[in-house]
């Protein structure tokens, strides 16, 4: 005897649903791949196809061997520059927020929404203010200025995520590791952060992809050519004689896949990571 399942039409609605904002979600990522590996002509055809009849490589080979736009020495910068933002979070973030999510102190309550505050702010009111700082540290035209620059505005969002973390994970734990002759170092490396592994690569992964997509901040400290990014970089191939859209189009896809597959490695972390703290906070 065979059992027929029923699906509720509630259900099939979900999917239908779910399906076409998937669809809209991805087609501008679609349509960037696609007109990178279309020859120009026929990428912006007066009548253009979704799938292009001719693929071609040429665009691509053009932005990376390029040496009025060097792609891989603005690669090889924006990835000291995210790499080196990320660590620097996590490190200093992870103790801040153990020492919130445990530490009793006056102030605690008051400082920990104060960091919740500080991302109400938006970035373009305090590039000035920023760029003054740097001048005076003179620390403008540096990776290492734009690392600082990175980590001070990724901080406050580490601290929080990763301290709606450590409050969801049981003290017990920690009484127990005390009772062993842990200090309170000890409880932090040996017992907290092992079991914060989803978390902290959750606020890694966010980090990363901040440090790695940021450009106004990077347009306004950096003015060395050696010393550009990507996301400057990209707009190298927009001046005003014209576009260059296939350059741009192929620097933009180039650019977008290390993004993309930190998400696909990470995006179960991610998730984790984020609705840790809903409940306890």
């Amino acid at each position: 005897m065979t059992v027929k399942r029923k699906f509720p039409i509630k259900s099939i609605f979900t999917v239908i649903i779910l399906t076409v904002m998937l669809l809209f979600a991805l087609f501008p990522f679609f349509w960037l791949m696609r007109t990178a590996v279309t020859p120009a002509r026929e990428a912006f055809s007066t009548k253009p196809q979704l799938l292009p009849q001719n693929l071609t490589l040429e665009n691509l080979e053009r932005v990376i061997s390029s040496p009025t736009i060097p792609f891989t020495h603005q690669f090889g910068n924006s990835l000291i520059v995210a790499v080196s933002t990320t660590i620097f979070v996590i490190v200093v973030g992870a103790s801040g927020a153990y020492a919130l999510a445990r530490l009793k102190f006056k102030g605690q309550q008051t400082f920990s929404l104060s960091l919740l505050f500080i991302q109400l702010f938006p970035a373009v009111l305090l590039v000035i203010p920023l760029f003054i700082v740097m001048v005076n540290l003179k620390l403008t035209n540096s990776l290492f200025g734009l690392i600082l620059a990175y980590s001070t505005s990724n901080l406050p969002f580490v601290v929080w995520l990763l301290r709606g973390y450590f409050l969801s994970l049981p003290a017990e734990l920690e009484d127990a590791a005390r009772i062993d002759g842990c200090t309170t170092y000890g409880v932090l490396f040996r017992i907290i952060l092992p079991l914060a592994a989803p978390g902290i690569a959750a606020a890694a992964t966010l980090a990363f992809v901040n440090g790695w997509n940021e450009f106004l901040v990077a347009n306004v400290l950096i003015n060395d050519s050696r010393l550009r990014v990507l996301s400057i970089g990209l707009t190298s191939y927009i001046d005003q004689f014209g576009t260059d859209y296939s350059g741009l189009f192929s620097m933009a896809m180039l650019t977008t896949l290390p993004v993309v597959l930190v998400f696909m490695l990470f995006q179960r972390y991610i998730v984790g990571g984020l609705t840790a703290g809903a409940v306890k906070s």
